[in-house]
């Protein structure tokens, strides 16, 4: 092809400058006679000159159709390309924000070090404009500012039924709380709020010290299927709380207990759908966060608060005016929750309670009627053979007298659902789907929490190695129990422990031990047995 020809015969006339430049000899006067045999201006001469030398002397870079470089090409030394890519890298795509001028020199001085031939400052520019921009604000920047300039932003979701979409979130509470026994300071507690998107109605809220789980959401979502009041201290009067049914849909983000496999199950069956926001999608959610934002700031006039940073708190000692406990806490958040449910919202323009009851909340969803198989069914739960002897759960035995006419059915692993807070009784669930509530097989055990369970056998292993026998994980526990009422006063650790065993389900009363006759545990072979004598009857004819 003639442009092919072309570009041979020019490429043949400027190569030799390309020795003279290497040799260090000034090459103008040759880029003129070079001009004059091409038939060109001595401008477009130096173009083709600098075209040839940065493509490494190739026919292709002089041909007739081409218009330059594309921007970000890669058309000189490999070795060069090296240093610019890790130059951007190390110096530029980095949090601490060089400027481009400096890296540029940075680049020319390794260069030149190594003996290369250093790009121009255009070329530096047009590997760093070929690169992914929304990538180069991330590294330099951080991700939110890269999605406030490239993340798409969907309308705002509109919603216009109750219970439609419900939003469920964890948070930190910014104030330390004090035990229940001595009121000394603690942690700060976890708070889990779901809410209704459609009328901004906080449908449930759960707070805890331990980190948002799977029983953290189990027992919000219980919250937000019963009917709820909120007792005043002080008075007799009651804040009605008519808020309850079953979310159609339920927006999460990526945590961990929102992926567990009792989560997405129980939604399933309960024919709940599960949105999850998508990775980076910070904007996603925004309803929940902003009520907690709300709910946060009220916390800050509350004794013991942290408030939301160190600047706002200055030299407040939070520990040393920590008052409420979790239960007094927990109170104070529902009376702030139903005076806002009672304060006008500036997006609704009418109090979220109105707002609920103008879309028709009672009857918009479903209501539950068995509210306990409807926590029961979040719990977390382990797969276990269903026995002779009944299942077996870390390391106990349970018993049901439904289980007598099931053994022997090849009902294979069966679900095994728990609380983490109360491991007395499981539910166990077969093949039929019945729910069968299974406890202890012998009902001596005191209740304990999975906490407690994990601390003794953990003990064990670490000190014998091998499987607990259940009587001995129940003596272990015990005197774990003993050391933590001895050592209540001195370690917060012990407190918090101390915490947990006050906040028992509030369903299931407490146990009296002294108050109880227990059955006895026919299936443990260990049992003594006595010998019967036989009664003889003098009256008693033969």
């Amino acid at each position: 092809m003639a442009s092919e020809r072309i570009a041979k015969h020019r490429a043949a006339v400027l190569r030799p400058i390309l020795e003279l430049e290497e040799r260090g000899e000034p090459i103008s006067a040759a880029i003129g006679d070079a001009a004059w045999e091409l038939g060109l201006a001595k401008s477009h001469t130096w173009s083709l000159y600098r075209r040839l030398r940065e493509n490494d002397a190739r026919v292709t870079a002089l041909e007739l159709d081409r218009r330059g470089p594309k921007p970000g090409s890669k058309r000189i030394a490999q070795d060069v390309e090296i240093i610019i890519d890790e130059s951007l890298q190390r110096y530029y795509l980095v949090r601490e924000r060089s400027s481009f001028l400096r890296i540029w020199r940075e680049i020319r001085a390794e260069c030149e070090a190594r003996g290369f031939q250093p790009p121009t400052r255009k070329t530096v520019k047009a590997r760093l404009d070929a690169m992914d921009q929304r990538a180069v604000i991330r590294k330099r920047r951080g991700a939110e500012e890269a999605d406030k300039v490239f993340a798409a932003r969907p309308g705002r979701l509109e919603v216009s039924t109750p219970l439609e979409v419900v939003q469920i979130d964890h948070t930190t509470a910014d104030i330390i709380l004090v035990d229940h026994v001595n009121r000394r300071p603690l942690a700060r507690p976890y708070l889990t709020v779901a809410i209704d998107v459609a009328t901004r109605i906080v449908l449930g809220a759960y707070v805890t010290f331990d980190e948002p789980s799977v029983l953290s959401i189990a027992l919000c979502l219980d919250h937000c299927v019963r009917r709820k009041s909120v007792h005043v201290p002080g008075t007799l009067e009651e804040v009605v709380w008519p808020t309850a049914g079953i979310p159609k849909a339920i927006h999460v983000d990526n945590a961990q207990e929102f992926h567990s496999d009792a989560f997405k199950m129980a939604c399933e069956d309960w024919g709940i759908t599960v949105e999850y926001r998508p990775l980076g999608g910070k904007h996603y959610g925004g309803h929940v966060e902003r009520l907690i934002g709300t709910t946060m700031g009220a916390v800050h006039v509350l004794p013991g608060t942290t408030q939301s940073s160190i600047v706002e708190k200055g030299d407040y000692d939070s520990e040393k005016h920590a008052a409420l406990t979790l239960i007094e806490f927990e109170d104070w958040l529902h009376l702030e929750i139903c005076r806002y449910h009672n304060t006008v919202h500036e997006a609704l323009g009418r109090t979220p309670l109105s707002a609920w009851a103008d879309l028709g909340g009672d009857t918009a969803g479903r209501q539950v009627v068995d509210v306990e198989a409807f926590r029961t069914s979040f719990l977390p739960f382990e797969w276990r053979k269903l026995g002779r002897t009944g299942v077996t759960l870390f390391g106990v035995h349970y018993w049901s007298d439904v289980f007598a006419s099931l053994v022997g059915r090849r009902q294979g692993k069966v679900q095994v659902k728990y609380d983490p807070r109360d491991l007395s009784q499981v539910w166990v669930i077969i093949d039929d789907g019945r729910v069968i509530s299974a406890r202890y097989r012998d009902l001596s055990h005191p209740q304990i929490s999975l906490w407690e369970s994990r601390r003794a056998r953990k003990e064990w292993q670490d000190k014998h190695g091998g499987r607990i026998n259940e009587r001995v994980l129940f003596h272990l526990i015990d005197a774990q129990r003993r050391l933590a009422e001895a050592a209540r006063q001195k370690t917060r650790t012990a407190r918090l422990e101390n915490e947990r065993g006050a906040r028992l389900p509030r369903h299931q009363p407490r146990r009296d031990p002294s108050r109880e006759m227990f059955a006895i545990d026919t299936g443990n072979p260990d049992l003594p047995t006595y010998e019967i004598d036989e009664f003889n009857d003098p009256r008693r004819k033969n």
